[in-house]
């Protein structure tokens, strides 16, 4: 142990770049990431313009992934394929970068800025490499990611309805849905528009812009019924439908 400590200690010190370079891939092997991480930190500046370089970013860049650092790996995958476009490692490390920026995806509930930048990255690795040999695992990175950003505009949609938003909610759910048209929460997205809606109408204060709300309110319930006509929620969209017609008699006889 006091041996192995004062070699890592004596090549962080007195070691020459090709030495660092050399010991840090045995310590990235042996799964001694934390000494392989820095002496890759430090011989990677110092190699800058020699053929050794791209070797010692290529495993920077995996040491940081190996240590699940996935921002930072993300970040010297990068900069290791845009440093050396023609290195028969760049289908690789632009992968890498993509899978660094996936597994740093934080949550459907959280910010989703490194989703975002997920997708992106994949559609430019995709567009260049569209036979890759990582065809199958980009596909599940874009179904997963898709369906964390279709979860979180769901229930941002949903959020203006239980806090009696209508008219954001009527909005918000109109966007969901022609965003989202495949989307398994389109039947309450529908049904749940069209209760918005009545109750948008309902607290109006009586005239045109009643009775035109209305006339949405029972536009909404034709397409829900339409789109599903066999739904969950036939009772209540039923009976608003029901009374949306009975207010607007009502009030084109006054």
């Amino acid at each position: 142990m006091l041996s192995a400590c004062s070699d890592f200690s004596r090549l962080q010190k007195n070691g020459t770049p090709e030495e660092k370079l050399s010991r840090a891939i045995e310590y990235y092997n042996e799964d001694e990431n934390y000494k392989a991480g820095s002496l890759l930190e430090d011989v990677s500046p110092l190699l800058r313009g020699k053929a050794e370089a791209e070797t010692a970013l290529y495993y920077l860049a995996n040491n940081y992934f190996k240590q699940k650092q996935y921002v930072m790996s993300a970040f010297y995958f990068k900069d290791f394929y845009l440093t050396y476009p023609r290195s028969k490692l760049v289908e690789e490390t632009m992968y890498m970068h993509v899978y660094s920026l996936y597994k740093s995806s934080a949550d459907y509930n959280l910010d989703q800025q490194s989703t975002y930048e997920c997708l992106k990255a994949l559609t430019v690795f995709s567009t260049r490499y569209p036979n890759t040999t990582y065809l199958k695992e980009c596909e599940t990175i874009y179904t997963e990611l898709n369906g964390k950003l279709m979860q979180k505009a769901f229930e941002h949609s949903m959020m203006y309805h239980k806090v009696s938003n209508y008219k954001s909610a009527v909005v918000a759910i109109t966007n969901f849905i022609k965003d989202y048209p495949t989307s398994p929460y389109l039947e309450t997205s529908y049904f749940t528009r069209f209760e918005a809606q009545y109750h948008l109408a309902k607290n109006s204060i009586q005239g045109q812009i009643q009775i035109d709300r209305y006339y949405k309110a029972i536009e909404y319930y034709q397409l829900l019924n339409d789109k599903f006509p066999d739904n969950n929620y036939k009772k209540a969209s039923i009976e608003y439908y029901d009374k949306s017609l009975e207010v607007l008699e009502e009030l084109k006889s006054k």
